[in-house]
């Protein structure tokens, strides 16, 4: 009886565990990765590192205590010698302000670059969701065309005697079948090396079955030639280089002012039996004779120049970049549009199969079929990536992405 109930309870907990990590729907599985991805979670931990550089930036100098004390003799008797400095250091040409700014600087651009990156990784989150479903669609049709194969194969080794172009048949035969396994093989490692990495990048043990993957490629969408890409992440991370560089080159010229360093002194000597004590004011500061930091401001000044002609570039590049990926969505629009979809493949596949099982079509045209039917899915699913990847990319141009979702 305890043995029973401890059954019942292994059973409920290990539903109940189950029930807590049910993926149902594509767009879960994109929330999950936006998430947990590895890229992500690593990029989140680098904006952070950025954000302590801030307050690493704002820390001011500590006083600086010097103490020295000695002893000697002279003709008058022993001498005792003590003297103690304490000396602020003020930062001299604005370097405090100027190295703020400059942190702030790197960290607005480490969020835009983590972001390009982020959003690039999402794009191929994306296209490997489809690629998974699309391996789920290809192996029944292998699979189907072996079973066709192997009923043939098995009728024809039945005879007892074979003709010339019987023998060529079942010759034509095992190399379709060998060829065919071959490929059931390859597509079952790389439904099986998809599953796993898209289970990873989603941080979660759940099972991830065809149906939490995208089934329909968008094909609704038109997009003007002149679109905006203002909010295009590398854009974006290119303006606040040159920013940043502007910034350096504020830090190099606030660095062509030497620290002064200031407090007061106090000094005390005795000898013999006598005793003087001194007070003062310290100053200490490097002399600019030698230099004034004139190659640390022409190295900043030429960052400024180079972030600039980087900046003019990604600018014409974004507005090649979006007419190009938005002349390919509308041509595999086109032709996804244009061409059978699933269903009629399907039903067509379904009518030579009946032809076949009543003998009507020959041997060479049941593996030609197949043959046929297999070249068009993988060249539909082609279409079908280049359209998924051209339409994310355009998202990922104008700045929309992160609100964009799975069909």
């Amino acid at each position: 009886m305890r043995n029973s109930f401890l059954v019942v309870f292994i059973s409920v907990f290990s539903l109940d565990l189950y029930a807590k990590c049910v993926v149902s729907t594509p767009n879960e599985v994109l929330d999950l990765v936006k998430k947990n991805h590895p890229v992500i979670s690593q990029n989140k931990a680098r904006e952070s590192v950025f954000e302590a550089s801030v307050e690493v930036a704002k820390q001011r100098p500590n006083p600086e205590l010097d103490v020295e004390s000695t002893v000697g003799d002279s003709i008058e008797g022993d001498v005792y010698n003590t003297a103690v400095s304490l000396k602020h250091t003020f930062e001299l040409g604005g370097k405090r302000a100027s190295r703020i700014k400059l942190a702030q600087s790197t960290l607005k651009t480490s969020m835009a670059v983590t972001q390009f990156e982020n959003q690039q990784t999402i794009i191929d989150t994306i296209l490997k969701m489809h690629r998974l479903r699309q391996v789920y669609d290809l192996i029944p049709l292998y699979e189907e065309s072996l079973d066709a194969f192997n009923k043939i194969l098995r009728t024809i080794r039945k005879r007892k005697s074979l003709s010339p172009e019987q023998q060529v048949e079942g010759e034509t035969l095992e190399l379709a079948v060998n060829d065919y396994k071959l490929k059931v093989a390859q597509l079952n490692s790389e439904k099986i090396n998809l599953k796993t990495h898209l289970t990873f990048y989603m941080g979660t043990e759940c099972v991830l079955s065809k149906k939490a993957l995208p089934e329909n490629v968008n094909l609704t969408k038109s997009f003007n030639a002149d679109l905006e890409v203002k909010e295009y992440s590398k854009l974006r991370a290119a303006a606040l280089s040159l920013e940043l560089a502007k910034s350096g080159l504020e830090l190099e010229k606030s660095n062509s002012y030497p620290d002064l360093q200031i407090g007061p002194t106090y000094e005390y000597e005795k000898v013999n039996l006598g005793q003087t004590n001194t007070i003062g004011i310290a100053i200490t500061m490097d002399l600019p004779i030698l230099n004034i930091n004139g190659g640390g401001r022409a190295k900043a000044a030429k960052e400024i120049l180079a972030a600039s002609i980087n900046l003019k570039n990604i600018k014409k590049e974004s507005k090649l970049d979006v007419q190009s990926w938005i002349q390919k969505y509308n041509q595999y629009k086109i032709s996804l549009k244009t061409i059978a979809n699933k269903e009629k493949l399907e039903k067509k596949h379904r009518k030579i199969e009946a032809l076949f099982k009543r003998g009507i079509i020959s041997t060479s045209l049941v593996i030609e079929s197949h043959r046929q039917l297999i070249e068009f899915f993988n060249t539909r699913f082609e279409f079908e990536n280049g359209a998924t990847e051209a339409l994310w990319n355009i998202y990922k141009l104008n700045g929309e992405i992160k609100n964009k979702k799975l069909l």
